[in-house]
């Protein structure tokens, strides 16, 4: 069967045929193909840039002229360079183990300029070049891209281990529980087996496509103890971020589960407890977290600041006053970060865990009060602040829709991809108190 590719060929013979040509005027059937077909183009060979780059890592004991010098410059120049680029950055401020890239040129090897970053990810960068005027300094931002990537992961001995074997900065661990925090008790309820699934950006470089750092989380997804909880990143027509649950429900509560983000419990609430400094049974009016010195103590919701100061065995003592009904306080504090009178928001940071006061080691005594009486924070349960409003409903909907596709498609993560370092192990021996 002839192929359907060789037939306009065919008629074209028989036409020529019809009108009387002579079999030397007939034109070869392999010459026509070969005419009809086009030349490829030639793809042009980029022009090499009149430069190549290298990497150089700062040794200890190196100073940046001594680094320069080492690229061809003469002690002079060197100088010069530096000062060029003061006005961005001080060169002479470089230390061991940090990196910058120079350019010679192609033909002579010569030193011709300096790319230094401005930032960890190197988003930002201070560029020095040789022109005909002598060395002149700009700072240059990276034209960057961000594409959505999957993570999973699961738990083996600590949430923080098994992010950082994913390779997660701390900025996307703290994102991931911040999504959550509101849910999830990240000191007391993470066990091993839990998992968690996530879309987040991956920010590159637009050229080149390298990989630069982690950005927004757009949606996530963590199982705790068999309970699934869900979180998808939603900006309103005002500008308001917030992450909210397939039904369109804030993920924000009343209270965060927790005053501190990472951290132990070492003493729960009780009725009565062996003081270790008094030496005696007493009860245990609050909750004391286990953690080093100078973490930072966050206050667990909205409130004015009813008492900032020194309160006998709390030691250095900050108490918030809710509403009518609500109030917590924080103890054993080595700073406040806050006033008597002053409105704190939720999360805002109101001081750092020390060991003032009756404490044997640094912790933080936290307390909560429901209508003036100590209450179990732990046994507590508030509800959720305001949901999707209608107006923004269908905007919410149209990117959930988009994200839970995805969300679900991500592949369940390998039980290996838990960490193997128990976070735990940082927190320091604790502990008393004067509850």
């Amino acid at each position: 069967m002839l192929s359907s590719r060789r037939l306009p060929w065919l008629l074209l013979l028989s036409l020529a045929l019809l009108v009387g040509c002579d079999d030397d005027e007939v034109p070869d059937l392999a010459e026509v193909e070969a005419a009809a077909t086009p030349t490829p183009t030639p793809v042009p060979t980029p022009t090499p840039l009149p430069w190549v780059e290298s990497d150089v890592t700062v040794k200890s004991g190196q100073v940046i002229t001594s680094i320069l010098q080492e690229q061809g410059l003469d002690y002079g120049e060197a100088l010069t360079l530096v000062n060029a680029a003061a006005d961005i950055h001080d060169l002479a401020k470089i230390r061991a183990g940090e990196a910058l890239t120079v350019r010679s040129d192609r033909e002579t090897g010569a030193l011709i300029g300096v790319i230094y970053p401005l930032d960890r990810f190197g988003e930002r960068r201070l560029v020095v070049e040789r022109g005909e005027a002598g060395w002149s300094a700009s700072e240059e931002a990276r034209e960057t891209v961000a594409v959505s990537v999957p993570v999973a992961g699961i738990v083996n001995s600590s949430l923080w281990g098994a992010c950082d074997k994913l390779g997660l900065s701390a900025d996307t661990i703290m994102g991931l529980v911040g999504v959550f925090e509101w849910e999830i008790d990240f000191n007391t309820q993470i066990r091993k087996g839990d998992s968690f699934r996530m879309l987040v950006e991956s920010v590159r470089d637009a050229a080149t496509g390298e990989h630069l750092r982690h950005g927004r989380i757009l949606g996530a997804e963590f199982t705790s103890s068999g309970t699934t909880f869900q979180g998808f990143r939603f900006e309103d027509s005002e500008g308001k971020v917030g992450y909210f649950n397939a039904e369109g429900m804030s993920s924000k509560k009343m209270f965060l589960k927790s005053p501190l983000k990472f951290s132990r419990i070492s003493s729960k609430f009780s009725r009565k407890r062996f003081h270790p400094i008094l030496k005696k049974w007493r009860s245990h009016n609050g909750t004391d977290y286990a953690a080093g010195h100078g973490t930072p103590v966050r206050s667990i919701g909205r409130g004015t600041v009813s008492f900032s100061g020194t309160k006998g065995g709390y030691g250095s003592h900050v108490r918030v006053k809710h509403n009518g009904k609500y109030s917590s306080s924080y103890s054993h504090l080595s700073k406040r970060a806050v006033k008597n009178g002053q409105v704190v928001d939720q999360g805002q940071l109101i001081g750092y865990v020390g060991s003032s006061g009756l404490a044997t080691g640094p912790h933080l005594h936290f307390e909560f009060y429901v209508d003036g009486k100590y209450s179990d924070f732990q046994r507590q349960s508030f509800p959720r602040t305001e949901p999707i409003s209608s107006k923004e409903k269908p905007a919410f909907e149209a990117v959930r829709d988009a994200l839970l596709p995805e969300l679900q498609a991500v592949p369940p993560a390998d039980a290996a991809a838990g960490g193997d370092d128990d976070d735990s192990a940082n927190a320091q021996p604790v502990d008393a108190d004067p509850g």
